[in-house]
Formats: C-alpha cells, sequence, structure tokens
C-alpha cells in the first residue's frame, strides 16, 4: 500500500471570532463555560463547504488552582491537544479505512486472521468490524497499569514504555474473556482500539506512529497529528516542549501536571502509542482531518474509496446491530432529506474534552477541543455544554 498524494487544505484561516448567529452562540456558550469552571480553556473550528466560518480560541491553559504551574498562558489556535479517544478514529478507523480500500483487509475479516490468540473459544467469532464498533465483547474499565508498574519497580527495572510492557499489555488484551456474544450489543472497551492498533502493525509492517504517519498524516500534511513515543524520548533524553501543550490535568498516579504526556494510562504504560489513545493534534489539523472524512463521503479523498468510506460510517452490516459504526461513534442530528430518507449526521465524540462532528448533508465540519478533564467540574457539567456547542455550530447554516 503507497500513501496517497493528497492535496493541501488551502482554505484560507483567519482570525474572524465567528460567521454566524449559530457560531456567535457557540462562542458565547464556550466563555460561559470557561467563566464557569466548566473547562480551563478551548478551541472552536467550523466549516460548511470547507470555508471556515468560526475559528476561536478561549481561556487558559490550567484552571486557576493550578495556575502557578504555567502561570497566565492562554489558550491558542494552535494550541496542541491531548486528543484521547479521537485517536480511535482519526489514527486507528482512518487507517484501517485506508486498508480496506487497498484491498488488504475486510471488515468482516475475523481477528483471528492476524492473530491466533483470538481464535480462541468465544473470541474466535470476532470480526474487525466488531473491534470497530465496540461490539467484540470485550469487558471496560480493563488497565495493564499497576501490574506494569508493579513490575517496574520489581524485579523489572524499566520496562514501563518498552516494547516489553507494549507485548504484555497486547497479551493481556488478546486473553481477555468477553463480557457477551461479538456483535451482539456495543461496550466501549480500551481492548478493540488496542487490538486493531496490533493488527494495523501487522498488516503495514510498521509501527502504529509510523503506520500513521506515512498513510494519513504525511499526505495530508498534518504535521502537528502525531504520537509522543516516550520510549524515544527517554532513550534520547529529551522532554517535549511542553509550551506547545495544553496540559492533559494533575496526575495523582503520576505525581504531575501531564503535558506533552498521554493521559491515558493504558496507553502510558505502552509508550504513549496505542490504537485506543495518544495522539496529539492541533484543531487546525483535527479540522483537515475531517475535511477528509467529508471528501471520501464524496468519493473526492485518495485515502480511501466511496464505498469504504460509507461502509465505516453507515454499515448496513447484519453482523452488526443497526446504528452501529465502524469508528464513527453516533448519529448528533438528523440532517437527511426526503431523496435521502435517512440521517446523514456522523458524529465522534471523546469522552474527554475533544469531539468532531461531521454532517455531509450541509458539507460542514465542526471541532472542539479543550482541557476540559483538568477542570473539578468535568464530569458533572462538561457533556452538556459540548453537546450544545456542536449544536449552536450545526445551526449555522
Amino acid at each position: 500500500m503507497s500513501p496517497a498524494t493528497v492535496e493541501p487544505i488551502t482554505t484560507p484561516y483567519t482570525a474572524n471570532d465567528s460567521g454566524s448567529a449559530g457560531a456567535e452562540r457557540a462562542l458565547w456558550l464556550l466563555e460561559e463555560g470557561v467563566g464557569a469552571g466548566e473547562l480551563p480553556g478551548g478551541v472552536l473550528m467550523a466549516s460548511v463547504g470547507g470555508r471556515l466560518i468560526t475559528q476561536v480560541a478561549r481561556g487558559t491553559k490550567l484552571p486557576a488552582r493550578a495556575a502557578s504551574v504555567v502561570s497566565g498562558e492562554t489558550i491558542e489556535v494552535d494550541t496542541v491537544f491531548d486528543l484521547g479517544g479521537l485517536s480511535e478514529t482519526i489514527c486507528t478507523a482512518t487507517l484501517m479505512m485506508r486498508l480496506v480500500s487497498a484491498g488488504k483487509v475486510g471488515v468482516l475479516d475475523r481477528a483471528s486472521r492476524f492473530l491466533q490468540a483470538l481464535g480462541i473459544g468465544q473470541r474466535s467469532g470476532i470480526t474487525l468490524a466488531h473491534l470497530l464498533s465496540h461490539s467484540a465483547g470485550f469487558p471496560a474499565g480493563v488497565t495493564v497499569y499497576d501490574e506494569l508498574v508493579r513490575a517496574n519497580a520489581g524485579p523489572r527495572p524499566g520496562i514501563l514504555a518498552s516494547s516489553g510492557a507494549k507485548q504484555y499489555a497486547y497479551n493481556h488484551f488478546h486473553n481477555l474473556a468477553l463480557r457477551f456474544e461479538a456483535g451482539t450489543r456495543q461496550l466501549h472497551s480500551d481492548a478493540n482500539y488496542i487490538v486493531l492498533g496490533e493488527i494495523c502493525e501487522i498488516v503495514t509492517g510498521l509501527p502504529l506512529e509510523k503506520a500513521f504517519s506515512r498513510f494519513v498524516a504525511a499526505p495530508l500534511q498534518l504535521r502537528s497529528l502525531n504520537f509522543i513515543d516516550l520510549a524515544t524520548l527517554r532513550r534520547r533524553n529529551v522532554r517535549p516542549v511542553v509550551e506547545l501543550f495544553a496540559p492533559s490535568g494533575e496526575c495523582p498516579r503520576r505525581g504531575r501536571v501531564l503535558a506533552g504526556e498521554v493521559w491515558d494510562e493504558n496507553a502510558w504504560v505502552m509508550g504513549g502509542v496505542a490504537g485506543h489513545a495518544g495522539l496529539f493534534g492541533t484543531a487546525r489539523d483535527v479540522h483537515a482531518w475531517a475535511l477528509e472524512m467529508l471528501r471520501a463521503l464524496r468519493g473526492e479523498s485518495q485515502l480511501c474509496t466511496q464505498e469504504t468510506a460509507r461502509t465505516f460510517m453507515y454499515p448496513e452490516l447484519p453482523q452488526l446491530k443497526a446504528g452501529l459504526k465502524l469508528g464513527f461513534d453516533a448519529f448528533i442530528k438528523d440532517a437527511g432529506s426526503e431523496q435521502q430518507g435517512a440521517s446523514t449526521a456522523v458524529t465522534t465524540i471523546n469522552a474527554g474534552g475533544c469531539s468532531v462532528v461531521l454532517d455531509p448533508a450541509l458539507d460542514m465540519a465542526t471541532v472542539f477541543l479543550s482541557n476540559a478533564p483538568f477542570s473539578a467540574h468535568h464530569n458533572k457539567r462538561f457533556p452538556a455544554l459540548r453537546a450544545e456547542i456542536h449544536a449552536a455550530l450545526l445551526e449555522t447554516v
């Protein structure tokens, strides 16, 4: 599979605060959320027909209670965020779309075709579609953090963020007992995309971060979208330029504010690179990826075919429960017309601070990146705020 050559995004980016009443309301909601302590800061970006209608940044990198760490720094449009669960879609699902389009894999392929450990017992029925739609049956909330931290403090010092830790994690997730039969229900589990990331490595013959760079980020010229390989940083004795990042939060287990270091614990012990988490990037580059997904649905992308794009975003597979998407989580609004006869708005929303909504019927992409997990009010208030902001942006046209 050779990397595609895709023309760079040429939409001019200006410093406009908003382009419509909907964008004005989204900005007001963002400012209200910052003022109420629902998030320290965030960036909004939205476009219709490839034309940017809003691009704003508000708030600070840290909440007031942690301001002594990086005092007075404001969020900028080019601030780099830990994208959390968006890694699943932007990295792993997009790589899978490329592989499917190239004929390297099929969404109904059994996972055991690539990983023998998944060919045993109940796990033998798991397909790539089940993994992509979080319907494989793996349990939620499973972590290898504690086991690897104990190993690091015992007979295997230095195992954290090593190839050994990554392989330990892979083996652990291969062997999880399923909670239910594949395809019968949906349960979000890190295991699904950790396994998919490993399959991407097997099929491409490259580490996940290099496969993503070669087959997605480089063709689209997405220079900020990348993983931060903690093992490489340790070998070279270097640190990320923390001033570029919005800190993800103050981690009590690691005892420090995390900036340029993945928040997700499973990804962290695996070295910062995993199929479910670890990707960093700016709103500009996330927006550019979102525009490419809209092109894909029109059959205009060189990353994947139109058929593949529709298979992932609107799958009609009898093996899946109705409404499940392959890497694209759920509908956010009914944008269907009488001719189309169905909803066409697709969304992928991270339970953390970052989200993307695509509305193909309007040719609209909206991006909201934030460091909301740093706020004490995040879990209670932020999800509703996030939904309101996207709804306001979608009312722009």
